[in-house]
């Protein structure tokens, strides 16, 4: 089963940008696919070519870069990540820039470094959220994986820090051989101690350091995709628990209820990976990859614009041709839908068409299952550009600027719908507060001010 190669007309900009911005880090996660660690100028654990650069934009560069980001991508929600970004001298200027340049600002960290003081000068900088990694209960196991003693401790207490300053955050948790086991434990202490609104379970790509990493066997692997669609339900409404480097995570969730509400994709015929079409990664060095975890590069832009790498490099338009994929992700009833993790396809095969090698998906097995639950546009989509068809107050359309861009076009359809329902014809400032109050993310539509 194929389907048509996927446009610049239908994929016009990224929504999301994943900008490392140093290859320094205060710890030595031995699954880090940058290869990042303490000193960013020596040699590379890992020996490919594509890690070989270690040189690092700097400030003005990084101005540059959040003008084209701005250009080619208006208020893009753009993670500024590392190795750990909160060690460049230079971070706040680089917020506060980006913050005036009218694009989301969200800072990943391994959360070591955070104090009051801190978050509350990130948030007066423009920070709109962090996201944090915590990949085991047992202080040992986190502090193995991260490669330094004391980690989790810092990181649990910097995720209370945000908690009491009211900061949004997010848990993230590289899941491995290591803890696929705690998975639950993990989850619930995210959501009852930490009091994490979002929980995101990273499935490991072959990157980097990542590419030396013991994987979990197939049956447990399988048993994951089982764990999180249980949490999913178990913290509805309270908590988003989410698969990330994971889309064919959509045929458990087919498999067991074709109208759920955690069947999810990519609009515009992205699938279930938005590398390239919806998101790209920008190295410390400047160099720009469809994905972060994918160490292949369509320009560098210390001397490449970064429209002509969206819309013209080599490597973005092949990842763009799904219609070309290999194996059973090129004959699955579930490849406009999904379409496999390139990054972990290239990491594993060589090939970026190829098939996602960990799925275990019997193809065919779900044809009727995928109709039902992609009729008429009925599942959730990223990426949608907004279109109203009934009128918005103005003070409401002000409030949904505070929604990131992605997201903002299916919020926005199902704010309609919850007033159609109701038989309402105006959308109202007042009905946002409504639907806030309902959701696990209550900041998603901003506050009154």
């Amino acid at each position: 089963m194929t389907r048509p190669g996927l446009t610049n007309e239908t994929l016009y900009r990224p929504y999301v940008v994943s900008w490392n911005l140093t290859y320094r880090c205060n710890l030595a996660c031995e699954h880090c696919y940058l290869d990042a660690g303490g000193k960013p100028s020596g040699l590379p654990l890992v020996t490919d070519a594509a890690f070989a650069n270690r040189s690092e934009l700097d400030t003005a560069g990084c101005f540059r870069v959040i003008d084209e980001i701005a250009s080619l991508a208006p208020e893009a929600l753009t993670i500024l990540t590392g190795g750990e970004p909160l060690l460049r001298w230079d971070i706040l200027e680089i917020i506060e820039y980006a913050h005036t340049r009218e694009l989301w600002v969200v800072v990943g960290t391994n959360g070591v470094l955070v104090t009051e003081s801190l978050a509350e000068t990130l948030s007066e900088a423009g920070v709109r959220g962090m996201a944090l990694s915590l990949d085991s209960l047992e202080p040992a196991t986190h502090d193995a994986f991260r490669r330094v003693q004391g980690a989790f401790a810092n990181t649990v207490e910097g995720a209370k820090v945000l908690a009491r300053k009211e900061m949004s955050f997010i848990i993230q948790t590289t899941v491995g051989a290591h803890n696929y086991d705690q998975l639950e434990a993990i989850a619930e202490f995210a959501h009852q101690e930490l009091e994490a609104k979002v929980w995101n379970l990273y499935f490991l790509v072959p990157s980097g350091r990542g590419a030396f990493v013991s994987a979990m066997t197939d049956e447990q692997y399988d048993g994951v995709l089982d764990s999180v669609l249980r949490l999913q339900k178990k913290y509805r409404d309270r908590m988003l628990v989410n698969a990330k480097c994971a889309p064919h995570y959509l045929r458990t969730v087919l498999a067991d209820d074709p109208s759920s509400p955690f069947v999810k994709s990519f609009s515009g015929g992205a699938g279930g990976c938005p590398a390239g079409t919806q998101y790209l990664g920008i190295r410390p060095n400047g160099d720009v990859t469809p994905c972060p975890y994918l160490p292949l590069f369509g320009g560098n832009l210390k001397s490449d614009s970064l429209t002509e790498v969206w819309n013209e490099s080599g490597v973005f338009q092949t990842i763009r041709q799904r219609s070309e994929l290999g194996g059973r992700c090129g004959d699955c009833e579930l490849s406009s839908h999904c379409g496999g993790c390139r990054a972990r396809a290239y990491g594993m095969t060589g090939e970026l068409l190829a098939e996602d090698p960990l799925c275990s998906h019997e193809t065919g097995s779900l044809v009727e299952q995928a109709a039902l639950a992609f009729a008429d546009g009925g599942a959730i989509q990223y990426g949608q550009p907004v279109v109203h068809e009934i009128v918005w107050e103005v003070a409401a359309e002000e409030r949904m600027k505070n929604v990131p861009a992605f997201v903002r076009g299916m919020v926005v359809k199902s704010v309609e719908k919850w007033c159609r329902e109701r038989g309402i014809e105006r959308v109202t400032a007042e009905q946002l507060d409504e639907i806030r109050s309902r959701m696990p993310t209550p900041k998603v539509f901003g506050g009154r001010s």
